[in-house]
């Protein structure tokens, strides 16, 4: 393993800006005169710290912060104050751990002080490789975790959601409430289509969501099969359908289906089918039931003549756009700048993972964190945690300059 020289970082003792605003965050509140002594820690500070570390820190995070197992987190090099707000809120009990609140709960401030500056002061080391590969699609691809479970969609509906053969429905332009509604209707049977009802129950919710917002952010298309039914006359017969579905079959809300763009073939399909009850909806039952054959013809051809409108749903992110937004506070490559924020660059895989989901999930309170790390995929997590684990991480000295004098 390699030691790493610190880079210097000048005139941060009275100008340490804050990445993001909040108020009520630990993580962002101003800095006191207590913790500025942390930052340019005296001898006699690194000493009492080391002491501390070795009767209450050493047997988990080493006395040289190198942490002894998978999900610990490594201490050499950390940023200090950082440390010391942390070991506060285990005290306090914001932060949730039997282990480290009895660890801590015997210290007054002076010794977290001290036992933060004394690992901020060691040199980080770099890990060796870690964890198991995490297997990347370019910068790594928000929708891999359900790339196989949707190639049994690409031979009817085609790779992207925009089907390319008659009868077959486009799964762009609807929204991913309404997508994942129907797809609970085949898995319960509601909707008589044994195929459908075999691969929809097979998925798992939280793919079948995935799925939804998939085909709601690709580029919708209009079908190319608009039958043999009058677009004209279609038009007029669609006025009533206008209030959920929109004038031109471009609905508002997220639980009515676009229509607009629907291959002609598909949508007589469907109409037929709610007028013998294979498909069950009252409003539509009540919608189709006294339309002839020749009307639902031009129906559909109205409906197929228009065009779709991509639903506003926004784009999951990429890992790359992920570690974007973590370099706010979290520095390039996650060496942090800030005392306040934890360097992410050489930490333990596992413990970065663990720390994301516990984020996203209720064991770990911060108001920015969780905001951040909701969104994320399992996925997202491997990826993010690993790219951190492999960065060199790289301590950092803060040095008080004197004011200027007038």
């Amino acid at each position: 393993m390699t030691r790493t020289l610190p880079f210097v970082v000048a005139a941060l003792m009275f100008a340490l800006p804050a990445a993001v605003a909040a108020q009520d965050s630990p993580s962002t509140a101003p800095i006191t005169a207590a913790e500025r002594a942390a930052l340019t820690p005296s001898r006699e500070m690194i000493e009492m710290g080391r002491t501390v570390a070795t009767a209450a820190c050493a047997d988990c995070h080493g006395i040289d912060g190198v942490s002894s197992g998978r999900g610990q987190p490594h201490l050499a090099g950390q940023r200090a104050l950082f440390l010391h707000r942390v070991l506060q809120g285990y005290q306090s009990r914001e932060r949730r751990s039997d282990s480290m609140a009895h660890a801590s709960s015997f210290l007054n401030d002076d010794a977290l002080l001290a036992v933060a500056a004394y690992y901020a002061s060691l040199a980080p080391v770099l890990p060796e490789a870690q964890g198991d590969e995490v297997t990347a699609s370019g910068d790594g691809d928000p929708f891999l975790e359900i790339r196989d479970a949707m190639t049994k969609c690409v031979k009817c509906h085609g790779a992207d959601g925009n089907a390319s053969g008659s009868g077959m429905p486009n799964l762009t332009a609807q929204d991913p409430a309404y997508f994942v509604a129907s797809m609970k209707l085949y898995a319960e049977g509601v909707r008589s289509h044994r195929l459908m009802q075999k691969l929809a129950a097979e998925l798992d919710e939280q793919t079948v969501a995935a799925m939804g917002v998939f085909y709601a952010v690709q580029e919708p298309a209009k079908s190319d099969t608009v039958g043999d039914g009058d677009a004209a006359r279609g038009q007029a017969l669609a006025e009533p359908c206008a209030a959920c579905h929109g004038a031109d079959g471009n609905p508002s809300g997220a639980e009515m289906p676009t229509l607009a763009g629907h291959d002609a073939r598909y949508f007589s399909k469907a109409m037929n089918a709610y007028k013998s009850g294979s498909r069950q909806h009252e409003k539509m039952f009540e919608a189709v039931q006294n339309l002839n054959d020749a009307q639902v013809a031009d129906l559909a051809a109205f409906y197929a003549t228009q065009a779709p409108v991509r639903r506003n749903v926004r784009t999951p992110l990429t890992t790359s756009e992920w570690i974007n937004r973590c370099e706010r506070c979290h520095g390039i490559d996650g060496n942090s700048t800030d005392p306040r924020f934890p360097m992410l660059a050489g930490q333990d895989q596992v413990y970065l993972a663990n720390a994301l989901k516990g984020y996203a999930g209720t064991t770990r309170s911060n108001t920015i964190m969780h905001a951040m790390s909701d969104p994320l995929s399992q996925s997202d997590i491997e990826r993010i945690a690993q790219h951190y684990s492999r960065q060199t991480p790289k301590s950092v000295v803060y040095m008080q300059l004197p004011c200027e004098e007038d």
